[in-house]
């Protein structure tokens, strides 16, 4: 005779197997015995996609829901509340409600709410969402944050993101300081992500946290504006924001990595050279004691283009960088490592650009003769003659090279080209301890 051993477990066993599902086939299983008819109700984790549901039943799966939030408030907390749904059904759900008695009644940790193929930005997020005493962490996409009259206090609140995110009433001026409240009210705050919208109704952005470990900004497309950093905390920064004018970051001497993609908002033919050289200055030297450091090529064009006004900010204790220089930026890089003394490990995304020009990298850093131990560069072009030239820089003038390693983006070459090539970059090895890696 064959066994249920799926029925053998456990209730708080099955529970959480059930808590792993969405919602809707974790209301399926209530038909399968007597046993199973309310051990949905108690599951630690609410997943709904109004995308799940059929339209006709869209109505009958919200009186479950109903069913679920307001079922044995002694049980245990509810961990966490996903939602997700379209624009256009917001009407056949009572969303705010919902949250609201996962927020105030079921002492919920994890809050994510997503709007998808949002048409508006729709507000409905209940007030006591910003006074929860509970809340871990709060996730919010395509929503509008009303305007925050009231004290923010979220005082378990460690990990938020507000992503393409509209800020106090359509009209109003108050984006800029529901911002400031809504961070400022989290005083145990460690991870931020705020991806920037164009109309979001922020002028200037202001992160200012006492706790804040980890932060990471994205604003690809908007009007401009400024922002202000100021986490003496924060240990790692993803900065990708390529609008605003202002940008002012101090107090991160705790920064130990950070991901720079910016363009600085600079627009070629711009007549405001000083001023964002000025920004640009400020910028790297609000950052530089941080350690490791991952660059982009827009922003070393942008460095290499104001190299003249902007002499590059000394990073004393950076050991790694990762760097996408092309041909036409590559005449910067010997003035970037030279900026960079105790660097021991070097990554180098390589491109060609329509408009090269002629390289000439003769002076030799610092950290070349003395720290750089390990140098990987990528995405070479067989027989590409500056790529080469770039190699054999490191292999000549690097005396305390360990290990080179290069890869290529064409098709590979074959054993005996190899071979020729793996001798013509190794002839004039200055360090002797150096194995050069080819793929």
């Amino acid at each position: 005779m064959s066994s249920d051993r799926l029925s053998d477990l456990p209730d708080p066993l099955l529970t959480q197997i059930l808590s792993h599902l969405p919602i809707i086939d974790s209301v399926k299983t209530s038909v399968l015995s007597k046993r199973w008819e309310s051990l949905w109700l108690t599951v630690s984790t609410l997943d709904l996609n109004d995308r799940d549901i059929a339209p006709p039943y869209k109505k009958l799966f919200a009186t479950f829901i109903d069913s679920f939030l307001d079922h044995n408030f002694e049980s245990p907390l509810l961990q966490s509340l996903k939602i997700k749904y379209d624009e256009c059904n917001v009407n056949l759900f009572p969303i705010s409600e919902w949250i609201a008695t996962a927020v105030d009644l079921r002492g919920i940790h994890h809050l994510d709410v997503e709007i998808q193929n949002p048409m508006h930005v729709v507000d409905f997020t209940p007030a006591s969402v910003y006074k929860s005493k509970t809340l871990v962490s709060l996730k919010l996409s395509h929503v509008r944050v009303r305007n925050l009259m009231e004290v923010v206090s979220l005082p378990c609140l460690r990990l938020m993101s507000l992503e393409n995110v509209c800020y106090g009433t359509p009209l109003g001026k108050e984006g800029d300081l529901c911002v400031e409240k809504l961070i400022s009210g989290c005083p145990v705050l460690e991870d931020l992500e705020l991806v920037r919208k164009c109309d979001d109704m922020v002028k200037t952005l202001r992160v200012r946290s006492q706790s804040l470990k980890m932060f990471r900004l994205e604003f690809r497309s908007g009007m401009g504006g400024g922002v202000e950093i100021d986490a003496p905390g924060l240990e790692y920064m993803s900065f990708k924001d390529c609008q605003s004018d202002r940008i002012v970051v101090k107090n991160l001497n705790s920064l130990v990595k950070i991901d720079v993609d910016s363009g600085f908002n600079v627009k070629f033919g711009d007549s405001e050279d000083l001023i964002k050289s000025d920004t640009i200055r400020d910028f790297f030297t609000g950052v530089s004691s941080v350690r490791q450091m991952i660059i982009s090529q827009p922003t070393l064009e942008i460095l290499y283009r104001y190299s003249e006004l902007v002499p590059v900010a000394e990073f004393q204790r950076l050991y790694h960088l990762q760097a996408a220089f092309s041909t036409s930026s590559l005449q910067l890089l010997p003035a970037f490592l030279e900026s960079c003394p105790n660097l021991k490990s070097l990554v180098l995304d390589f491109s060609v650009s329509a408009e090269s020009e002629q390289i000439n990298l003769t002076n030799v850093p610092r950290c070349l003769t003395s720290t750089l131990e390990c140098v990987e560069i990528n995405k070479l072009i067989t027989k590409e003659e500056t790529g080469i030239k770039l190699v054999n820089y490191f292999l000549e003038n690097a005396a305390v090279l360990k290990k080179l390693s290069v890869s290529f983006t064409d098709s590979p070459m074959a054993d005996e080209d190899l071979d020729t090539y793996k001798e013509l970059l190794t002839s004039t090895k200055r360090s002797r301890i150096c194995q050069v890696f080819i793929s």
